[in-house]
């Protein structure tokens, strides 16, 4: 390998007239606290102190690896394939201690430091000597401008993190808190004599003499490698980085546009771009073993190294596109609203269902199967009504597997992850209805709960005035429960839970035979009378059938009562709502003959 390997100090290295560029396939800047309190409290721990004078220490800062020849005159931007977290963190420590000597009417110290920030080119002009698209501009007005003239907020993860790494070093550099880190070393006599200037001083000289081995190279493709070695054999990048760095290693095209870099970038803002975001990580092992093999964390890059689509640049270019409109699909998904259907009203299911499985029931698995049926349906091979039914079969499975019985959902991984790669792969609409079929609902329905277990657990549930797990899992129940009524398949948008029972009783007040939905205004206005007097004053005013038809058929109400009723209602949800068929449901959410 034509590789130049030498030991430099930070200083050397800032100063040798280079600007250090971030290159596309590199990773955002994500170190968290414990990563920038470790580098800091490392160089105070380094300092010497003695007789009353402080100073730097010998400290060794690892590996960095560069496409350039940092000796050569010629190559005036070197590209920076590993150590950018380290270079970023020292640019946002300096840009901190400068502002901190400014602070003390140090200006010649401030700007002195600053030259290892921004420098001059022969023009007299500004050049920032660590350079990156993905955090410009904030980077440069919030870190990279002296005079900080151009405050901006932070829009987005990495900027995010820029913020607070600055915000942490800028608390911390004051004296008492210096003084503090120094002491446990050193006591408090020595520290005393010692001034906050020359403490950050010292930081910074201790910072800029820091040695760090270089390893520089001129080939792409060979830095690519050594960089694979440095981080996959380590562990110590994460493997949707080494995935991206391989990506942009085989789609290499920067002109006329760089479509690795355009389509990832938009893949990312697209993941965050709803009301929750999503980490690139999650969403990218959804999607591959939604698609691809049901495969570990710990084994994406391995596998995708192993894959087609990591040498073969059509083949690559094609994954970027097809991952782009997945994460489409997974933030309709995980963020379900009907904006995203043009608000028909159709759709207004999809939404409720959605909810009820991603926000409510918080079952993670099922996005790999959702992401599948949302695919086949894009490309109109599955019906509207399939699609329906498919989708409220796995509503109410994981109400009843999860929500009700608290089932582990680990094993459902396997079940959805060869489901949805089978349904990727059909061609027809028949061909989907058999997969869908065989592959989901068969091996689904040979784990679904049996009545006695559901109707055990569901007989216990309650709802009280607390924010409790069992209030999100007992609302759905009365929700369906008046929807099944009804006959209508959206919960009432004005909807409240009303104990029948006054609920300042407590106890078996709490119990679901004790509770039906009521409007808003009317459960208010109806309070914690007596059963007798909101029966004649208030019930009748509501507008929904299962009320209605309760108040007929209770003329009074008692505990025994609610433990009948709730063994009622649990019977009634199983085998009217959960199983109207023993297969897969083709019609709606309830059946309106019942």
């Amino acid at each position: 390998m034509n590789i130049k390997p030498s030991d430099k100090t930070i200083k050397q290295l800032l100063l040798s007239g280079k600007q250090f560029v971030i290159p596309r396939f590199q990773r955002e800047y994500s170190w968290e606290k414990k990563n920038y309190q470790e580098f800091i409290e490392d160089m105070i721990d380094s300092l010497h102190i003695e007789n009353g004078v402080i100073s730097h220490d010998q400290y060794f800062l690892g590996t960095m690896l560069f496409i350039g020849d940092i000796a050569e005159v010629s190559d005036k931007e070197i590209s920076v394939v590993d150590g950018q977290q380290r270079l970023t963190t020292i640019t946002i420590l300096f840009s901190a201690i400068s502002d901190k000597f400014r602070l003390l009417n140090e200006e010649g110290l401030s700007s002195q430091l600053f030259k290892y920030v921004m420098t001059k080119d022969d023009d007299d002009n500004d050049v920032r000597i660590l350079k990156s698209k993905s955090h410009y501009p904030f980077f440069a007005y919030y870190i990279q401008d002296l005079d900080k003239s151009n405050p901006t907020e932070p829009n987005s993860e990495e900027e995010i993190c820029i913020k607070e790494t600055y915000d942490y070093f800028s608390n911390i550099l004051n004296e008492q808190s210096l003084k503090k880190m120094l002491e446990r070393k050193h006591g408090k006599d020595i520290i005393d004599t010692l001034s906050l200037i020359d403490i950050l001083k010292a930081v910074r000289d201790q910072v800029l003499n820091s040695t760090i081995i270089v390893i520089s190279t001129k080939d792409e493709k060979q830095a690519n490698k050594i960089f694979e070695i440095l981080n996959a054999k380590g562990k110590r990048l994460a493997h949707i980085d080494l995935i991206k760095n391989k990506i942009f290693e085989v789609l290499n095209q920067k002109e006329p546009a760089d479509f690795a870099e355009e389509t990832w970038n938009d893949i990312k803002s697209t993941l965050h771009s709803g009301n929750e975001s999503i980490g690139l990580a999650t969403f990218y092992r959804h999607y591959w073993i939604s698609k691809y093999s049901k495969t570990p964390s710990t084994k994406l890059y391995d596998t995708f190294i192993k894959s087609k689509l990591s040498k073969n640049q059509d083949q690559c270019k094609q994954f970027l596109k097809d991952m782009l409109q997945n994460a489409k699909y997974y933030m309709q998904i995980i963020n379900p609203k009907l904006e995203d259907y043009d608000n028909r009203k159709e759709y207004a299911w999809l939404v409720q269902s959605l909810k009820n499985l991603i926000n409510d029931f918080n079952i993670v698995q099922v996005r790999v199967a959702l992401l599948a049926l949302f695919d086949v349906k894009n490309q109109e091979l599955i019906s509207t009504k399939k699609f329906k039914s498919t989708i409220l079969y796995l509503d109410r499975f994981h109400y009843a597997y999860n929500t009700v019985l608290a089932l582990r959902p680990n094993k459902l991984e396997t079940i959805y992850s060869k489901f949805a790669i089978a349904l990727r792969k059909s061609t027809s609409k028949d061909e989907t209805n058999q997969i869908i079929d065989g592959k989901l609902i068969k091996p689904l329905e040979a784990i679904y709960p049996k009545e006695d277990s559901f109707c055990e657990k569901f007989v216990k549930m309650f709802y009280s005035k607390k924010d409790t797990s069992s209030n999100i899992k007992t609302r759905y129940a009365i929700n369906m429960l008046n929807c099944f009524y009804s006959q209508k398949e959206l919960f009432e948008s004005d909807g409240s839970i009303e104990h029948l029972y006054p609920e300042s009783n407590g106890g078996i007040s709490l119990n679901i035979g004790n509770l039906i939905l009521l409007e808003v205004k009317i459960n208010n206005d109806a309070g914690q009378i007596e059963y007798k007097e909101k029966t004649t004053k208030y019930y009748p005013q509501s507008q929904y059938k299962w009320i209605n038809s309760f108040i007929k058929d209770h003329p009074d109400w008692n505990e025994k009562d609610i433990e009948d009723r709730a063994s009622m209602m649990a019977e009634t949800f199983y085998n009217f709502i959960l199983r109207p068929e023993k297969a897969a449901p083709e019609g709606t959410a309830v059946d309106p003959q019942i």
